[in-house]
């Protein structure tokens, strides 16, 4: 199993997104938001809110 990477999730969020067609500023936005959610969650409760969402 490869090591967790902050920077690696912020990857696969912008890769999606492009992948969408979002702009760009929709792009910085939500990175920036991800981003701090950072500071504030751990791996496993941003695990839960996944597994526990509609997404």
């Amino acid at each position: 199993m490869e090591d967790w990477s902050n920077n690696a999730c912020l990857g696969y969020i912008i890769s999606g997104m492009q992948r969408a067609g979002y702009s760009r500023e929709e792009i910085k936005k939500v990175v920036r938001s991800v981003y701090y959610e950072f500071d504030f969650k751990s791996v496993d409760e941003a695990k839960d809110i996944y597994n526990k969402s509609e997404y």
